[in-house]
Parts: structure tokens; C-alpha cells; sequence
């Protein structure tokens, strides 16, 4: 089978998600899409006029972005705050460069959370430049070698496959469809845009990578319609080591694995394109009904043609003159109020399906348990973030390996975390003071205090407890620092 074929997972989810990238761009998207999403009312007609008059009715309609709206509203709490990133400083470039490319980690963690709420899926592969052989710290240095994360949409994911080793499901294969520019050797201004497909695969040795592209006629004898780019390589870690695994990491909106995954904001873009048609067909409506008609009657035949020779003028400036027993005057349609009620129903939906990516799901509350909490817990949204920070996570433990840095997680440490709470949060007085009481009492220790401070932003979320014990030690005591049992 051709490199670009397509896992059959993903051609069932291909539709959905071109849907919810169309809903998500907005109304010009949709419009362009046409019958995709409107149908014409009488569709078997194809004439140049009912083609003419589907035109207008399209233009007519109305698309609400509330879809797009609520992603953007989502994104903008998820990250209103910069994640924070506690990384070894050799990997201190990816606050500004991540991918090679100029995208921050935490665009890409902005990119991966926006590609979980509108199609549930996204993929971190963790990239390092080819060399030939084992290189030096000066040559790493020199040539600015350093592992990049890349960000990979759920389209550009089109085919993989997972084998059970040793009572582990491991991704053995993986292709990455690609979109490259390249100057045009016919013109120094111009770009060519060239489709390719990276191949990640895992065989005997390890971990391989191949770059695929179609076949344009320039090799000699080669019938094959795609052909091989860049040769098959072998990426190692540190110290020339091979990878057992193929660095790259899947995101979901439910868990991080190949499973289907739910698409969150996809009822409220059904409901958003259910609105945009009954806004056609209201338009429609109030264009026709908002049209009068002027009609006569009792006007002779003779009369009548008087009227038409003179161009009849309808208006404060223009006299009508009527025969005996003439009557004229305008009719008008009462207007259809049904599509317009479904309108006003399907906006309050959408308004409450938005609202939901925040609600919390049904969990069992003690008394002391705080509903704001527990919401913020078991939200979509907030469920979300907490595998994009796994996700990161492991993407950043994958760089570390390229980079040889020895590092060991302890439980409740994070390399990179970006905060679950989408709701404005304020410190509580009366809990800082019970914190100070617990530390001067010796029942907590001061990290716990710090923890706190780090969460509500009273302090550099990225720094360390021994980071903020020297500021501490080297600044006069403040008040919030006698708060909590600093003297």
C-alpha cells in the first residue's frame, strides 16, 4: 500500500473534523462550503436562476461565530497566565523557540489545547538534528544542536499502528503528512508548495525515520508514484544510544492515547450550523415580507395604459389619478415567526453547551469539599489541560534523553504545567492564616505556604522553594512573609 494511506480510524473522523475546522474559521468558511452546510431549498433545480436566487439566500444568512468564539474564550483562561515550565537550563531556549520555527512552548501547548476542544486530538513530535556519529559539547554549541518539540495537527496524523511487546502497547508505526515550500529554481520570488510524508516506524535496531514524496517524473525508470526523499536514519539519544520507541507523543481530549477521542466543542458547532440554516430560511422571510406590493383594482383597461405610458411613481412626490370606484394600495405578508423562535432556542442551547465545557461532572461532595474545586477538577475543559500537560510532559523527558540530561520526577514535581482552573480565583485570607499557624506551629512545612503563593500568583509561579528561600534570606521581612511565619 502507498505511503499516504490513511488508518481507518481516521477516515471515519476526517468529516468531523473538517466540520469543526469550517465552523471554527467562521462565517466565511461555512459560506464558502455552500450546499455542505446549507442545502438549497429545491436542490433537483439546477437552473442558472435557482442557482442565482441559492446565492442570495446564502448571503442572506446569518452565521453566529459562537462556536469559534467559545474556543477562543477558553484558550484565552486556559492560558490567560504563562504554564509553568521548571526545565533544565539547557532546554531554557524553548520559552522562545520550541519548535525551530519561532513557536514558544507555550504557543504550542496554546496550538494543542485549541486542537483538543475542536477536533479531541493533537501530537508532540520530539525532533533532533541529524548527525554523522558521536558529537562533542563544543560541537553541540557550535552548530546550536538541540532538540525541538513539534507541534502536529489531528489531519496531519494519518496513519499509525500499535503492537503489544512484552505486555506493553507500543506505537511501532507512524505517518505524518507535511507541507513544505521551497524556492522555484524558475523564479528567485516564487515558492513551490510540495506534499511529503514523514514515516516513523520502530524495527530491529530501533527507532527510524523516512521522508516520502510523490514521484515527479525526474527519476529515470521509476514507475512508482511516490518516492523515497531522504533516506531511512537512525536517531540516537545521548551517547549514540539507539531509541527503543518512537519519540512522539499522541494527545487527547479524554486520555492520551490512539483511541477515539470526544471532540468537545463538536454538539455546540452542530448546534451553531442547525442555527445558521434557520437564520437562512428567517432572512429569507423577512427579505420577501419586507418587499410590499403595490396593487389598483377598479382601473379600466384604458386607464391602465395611461398610467403605464406616464411611468407610474409610487411615493410623497408622485400622484396616482384613479377612476371612479379605484382603489389602490400595498399588501404585505405577515411574517413567519417559526424560524426566527427556533433562532432565539438554538442560541440559548448553544449558550449553555459553552457554558458546560467548564461545569463540573456529577461527583459525591463531603461537607468540607469546595464546590469551586471540585468544578474546576472534573470539567472538560480543565480534563483537557491535564493531559496537555502530560502530553508536554513527556515531550520535554524526550528531549531531555536526546539531551543526556539525567533527571528523576518525584511525585507532585512537573517540568511543564498549565493551569486547570478557568474561573477568576482569589486567595482566601482565612486560609493563608491557617497555613501561618500550621508552619509556626511545626504541623506543615513551608512548602506548603509556597505552594499556595505559587497557585493565586503571589509569587514567580517558576520559582523553586530554595529560589524563594534566598529571596527571602536576602530581603528585609515583609508583611505577607511574617504571614507565614518568615521572620
Amino acid at each position: 500500500m502507498p505511503i499516504n494511506t490513511t488508518h481507518p480510524q481516521y477516515d471515519s473522523l476526517a468529516p468531523r473534523w473538517r466540520r469543526m475546522t469550517d465552523v471554527c474559521n467562521g462565517e466565511d468558511a461555512i459560506k464558502k462550503a455552500g450546499e455542505r452546510y446549507l442545502p438549497m431549498p429545491n436542490k433537483d433545480i439546477r437552473t442558472a436562476e435557482a442557482l442565482a436566487r441559492y446565492d442570495n439566500y446564502k448571503d442572506r444568512a446569518v452565521f453566529v461565530e459562537v462556536t469559534k468564539d467559545t474556543l477562543d474564550k477558553y484558550t484565552g483562561q486556559a492560558f490567560k497566565d504563562d504554564p509553568v515550565l521548571n526545565v533544565d537550563k539547557q532546554l531554557d531556549y524553548m520559552k522562545r523557540d520550541a519548535n525551530g520555527a519561532g513557536l514558544s512552548i507555550y504557543q504550542i501547548a496554546q496550538k494543542a489545547f485549541g486542537a483538543q476542544l475542536e477536533r479531541g486530538r493533537f501530537g508532540f513530535f520530539v525532533d533532533y538534528p541529524a548527525t554523522d556519529g558521536e558529537v562533542s559539547q563544543a560541537d553541540v554549541e557550535r552548530k546550536s544542536l538541540r532538540p525541538t518539540i513539534n507541534y502536529y495537527s489531528p489531519e496531519s496524523i494519518i496513519n499509525w499502528r500499535t503492537t503489544v511487546i512484552g505486555g506493553q502497547t507500543v506505537t511501532t508505526l507512524i505517518v505524518l503528512h507535511e507541507t513544505v515550500y521551497e524556492t522555484d529554481p524558475d523564479d528567485l520570488f516564487a515558492s513551490k508548495q510540495i506534499e511529503q510524508w514523514r514515516y516513523l516506524g520502530l524495527d530491529e535496531i530501533g527507532y527510524f525515520a523516512e521522508v516520502w514524496r510523490k514521484n515527479d517524473g525526474t527519476i529515470a525508470d521509476n514507475k512508482e508514484d511516490f518516492v523515497l526523499h531522504q533516506d531511512r536514519i537512525y536517531p540516537t539519544r545521548s551517547k549514540s544510544d539507539k531509541w527503543n520507541r518512537i519519540p512522539f507523543v499522541i494527545g487527547g481530549s479524554d486520555a492520551n492515547d490512539w483511541c477515539e477521542q470526544n471532540i468537545p466543542l463538536e454538539s455546540l458547532a452542530k448546534m451553531n450550523l442547525a442555527h445558521y440554516r434557520n437564520s437562512a430560511d428567517y432572512e429569507q422571510s423577512a427579505f420577501i415580507c419586507g418587499q410590499v406590493q403595490p396593487w389598483m383594482s377598479g382601473v379600466s383597461e384604458q386607464r391602465m395604459k395611461a398610467l403605464e405610458s406616464q411611468k407610474i411613481r409610487i411615493g410623497s412626490g408622485a400622484m396616482i389619478m384613479l377612476e371612479e370606484n379605484g382603489k389602490f394600495g400595498f399588501a404585505q405578508a405577515e411574517p413567519n415567526g417559526l424560524a426566527g423562535e427556533a433562532m432565539e432556542k438554538k442560541y440559548l442551547i448553544m449558550q449553555a453547551l459553552g457554558a458546560k465545557l467548564s461545569e463540573a461532572q456529577t461527583v459525591q461532595k463531603t461537607a468540607t469539599q469546595s464546590n469551586h474545586e471540585s468544578g474546576v477538577q472534573n470539567s472538560t475543559a480543565s480534563m483537557c489541560i491535564a493531559n496537555l500537560n502530560e502530553a508536554m510532559q513527556d515531550a520535554l523527558l524526550m528531549a531531555y534523553e536526546y539531551m543526556g540530561i539525567d533527571t528523576v520526577i518525584k511525585d507532585g514535581e512537573y517540568l511543564f504545567k498549565a493551569k486547570q482552573d478557568f474561573t477568576m480565583a482569589a486567595p482566601d485570607t482565612a486560609i493563608m492564616t491557617n497555613i501561618a499557624a500550621w508552619i509556626q506551629c511545626g504541623l506543615a512545612p513551608k512548602s506548603v505556604a509556597y505552594n499556595y503563593m505559587r497557585r493565586y500568583n503571589l509569587i514567580d509561579p517558576e520559582l523553586k522553594d530554595d529560589e524563594i528561600v534566598d529571596l527571602v534570606d536576602s530581603e528585609p521581612p515583609s508583611p505577607v512573609a511574617k504571614a507565614f511565619g518568615d521572620e
